[in-house]
């Protein structure tokens, strides 16, 4: 389906033909699939492109070329995962979604499957999760922050970095994550909402 929002995104970057058309299997393959189970919220469906794909796709500047291997915590609807690994053209970087919901993993297979993506689904709970070290740590409506930087901290290694998509309310979380962790910080307001923050943590590690 062809909508204004989608066209409103496509001119944001300048993208492939091929990517074009990997971001339309995904956003046709989710629609289909919403009414099945509950990938995303249904009142984000008129406006998938901005919330859920843009969203996401303003993540990939910020992955450097030195970058192999991201580590996506919660994947649920594969945001912003899978479209970072449509993006990576050249397919040189390793995506690890965990997942602990076996429905929504055999989802984001399939949309693997469809698009040939570098990604491999994780059907295990975080904290059970065999560790692997990741250049980059994402995660997207997850959990509060010092939780989260509880959650990725088996993946981290000094040189890692996290970027974590957050809300109105990140402010208040990185007052309480200071209390338990230590990190250095950067804050930027996401392209797609004004109440929506990218935090970009490194050197974390446990007070």
């Amino acid at each position: 389906m062809i909508t204004a929002d989608r066209e409103f995104v496509l001119k944001q970057f300048q993208l492939t033909d091929k990517v074009i058309s990997k971001l339309d299997t995904y956003v046709s393959m989710l629609e289909e699939e919403q009414a099945k189970m509950n990938l995303v919220s249904n009142s984000t469906l008129p406006v998938i492109w901005t919330r859920h794909v843009l969203d996401s796709m303003q993540l990939f500047q910020y992955l450097l070329p030195t970058d192999k291997i991201i580590v996506d915590l919660g994947s649920g609807a594969g945001f912003p995962a899978l479209v970072l690994a449509v993006m990576d053209r050249d397919q040189k970087r390793e995506f690890h979604l965990i997942e602990s919901d076996g429905k929504k993993c055999r989802f984001l297979k399939s949309i693997i499957k469809a698009c040939t993506l570098n990604a491999t689904v994780h059907n295990e709970r975080i904290e059970k999760m065999q560790t692997l070290t990741a250049n980059v740590i994402t995660a997207r409506a997850l959990a509060a922050l010092d939780k989260l930087i509880g959650y990725a901290i088996p993946f981290i290694d000094k040189d890692t970095r996290c970027i974590f998509m957050k809300g109105k309310k990140a402010d208040e979380e990185v007052k309480l994550a200071h209390k338990k962790w230590q990190f250095n910080i950067e804050k930027q307001t996401s392209i797609s909402s004004d109440e929506g923050q990218l935090l970009f943590l490194s050197e974390v590690k446990k007070k």
